[in-house]
């Protein structure tokens, strides 16, 4: 068991994010706030927007899980939230919406008859 120094509470040692004092709870807010300039207030406001969905394939996670924040990586404009899943696909397609659509044809014309 060990204190968070950030909100006080004596929680056991899987509740804490890896390589950080901090708890899980607590580095999440950090992240949102630092990394996409957004307090917990906002994103559940877009959690309850999207009825608590992927923003692409429209995957509800199980409680206790949280979407991903999706912006642009050049202007840092929030596009909405998206299970790790969809998240990691933009970013393998390095956010290339010409291979992304691609990809897309690709799959369709290219069905098991």
């Amino acid at each position: 068991m060990r204190k968070c120094p950030r909100c006080g509470r004596i929680l056991p040692e899987t509740d804490f994010a890896p390589r950080t004092r901090h708890c899980k709870l607590c580095r999440r807010d950090y992240d949102w706030q630092y990394k996409y300039g957004i307090t917990p207030e906002q994103y559940y406001e877009l959690y309850k927007a999207q009825d608590g969905k992927c923003k692409i394939c429209g995957t509800k996670l199980e409680d206790g899980k949280y979407l991903d924040v999706d912006h642009d990586k050049e202007t840092g404009h929030i596009r909405g939230l998206l299970c790790n899943s969809c998240n990691k696909g933009l970013g393998m397609f390095k956010e290339n919406t010409t291979a992304i659509r691609n990809a897309a044809d690709y799959l369709e014309n290219n069905k098991k008859q």
